[in-house]
């Protein structure tokens, strides 16, 4: 049991300590044992800022305050081991790197994960779209999905009916990896899109969510999950992007980042920068396929995917 996830997940257990805190103090402090190894001084001062620093501080030296907290955890985490769901943190081994360049406040303190934990180390394209898409826009989509599944590239969308459906749809139907990220924890996942997700886990593929099992689901959390898509892949592809949608804000943080920005923009192209690389022909797809290698590549594995897809967790 990793030692920074268990003190990362006990802390965000504590009153008044957010995702915020919870990343300042892993940044400093990765595991428990190492605050409790620096004087309290030094703590206060890494929390200078936050309000009720000066409890949270005693209640953190205090070990018998803190011993049934992180026994909760301890016992959570061996529950999530035995349904094979993986939880990521921070200062963990692992922990995707694109996820500490989002936003402080909209940065995910953890990332719950069923499936093949490899993809989230490859270079992957984020597919980013929503229900009333035009139709030449849809279908200029899929046939990108088509032209990755072909390039051997991981597709990372999202868990909604419709569009992400469909993205989902092609590549586990071509045995082909994908990456669903929810909105919601993996234990709400929406009864619809439960077989859907189950069949990306039979393909190799991966299910994740940067919320806890049973949180949710909420709509202002899709902001959150459109970015968390976005951070997760090298490419990011945002169809016909709308202003004041998910969507938008992931592809505007995409640009802040100087990640490689694509856009199949249909008839409206008024939201889009001059540095959204347009997608108007088929031929242009492998701008994507270029711009998702420049990362290392690493190889997918040689088993091949179970023809029989592993439930996915409990909602109870």
């Amino acid at each position: 049991m990793n030692p920074s996830t268990l003190f990362a997940l006990a802390l965000l257990r504590l009153d008044g300590v957010g995702r915020v805190t919870t990343h300042r103090l892993l940044q400093h402090f990765p595991t428990w044992e190492a605050l409790l190894d620096t004087p309290r001084e030094q703590v206060l001062v890494r929390l200078k800022g936050v309000a009720k620093a000066e409890a949270l501080v005693t209640r953190l030296f205090d070990e018998d305050a803190m011993a049934p907290v992180l026994d909760e955890v301890r016992t959570a985490l061996q529950i999530h081991a035995g349904r094979h769901v993986r939880v990521w943190t921070p200062a963990a081994p692992g922990w995707p790197a694109g996820l500490d360049l989002l936003p402080r406040a909209e940065r995910p303190a953890t990332l719950y994960s069923y499936g093949t934990s490899a993809l989230l180390q490859q270079p992957t394209v984020a597919v980013l779209g929503r229900a009333g898409l035009s139709g030449p826009a849809f279908e200029a989509a899929q046939a990108l999905v088509r032209h990755l599944i072909s390039a051997g590239l991981p597709v990372v969308a999202g868990a909604a009916d419709g569009f992400d459906v469909v993205m989902h749809k092609l590549c586990y139907t071509q045995r082909h990896p994908s990456v669903v990220v929810a909105a919601s924890g993996l234990a709400k996942l929406p009864t619809s899109i439960r077989p859907h997700a189950s069949a990306v886990v039979g393909a190799g593929g991966l299910v994740c969510a940067p919320f806890d099992m049973h949180h949710g689901p909420f709509a202002h959390d899709d902001r959150e999950r459109a970015l968390t898509q976005a951070a997760l892949a090298a490419a990011v592809v945002v169809v016909e992007p709308q202003a004041d949608t998910p969507e938008h804000k992931a592809l505007a943080w995409a640009l802040d980042a100087d990640r490689p920005v694509f856009a199949i923009a249909g008839t409206d192209t008024k939201a889009l920068s001059e540095r959204v690389h347009r997608l108007d022909r088929p031929v242009d797809f492998d701008w994507v396929v270029a711009a998702a290698r420049t990362s290392n590549e690493a190889p997918l594995s040689d088993d091949p995917p179970s023809d029989d897809p592993p439930a996915l967790p409990s909602k109870n």
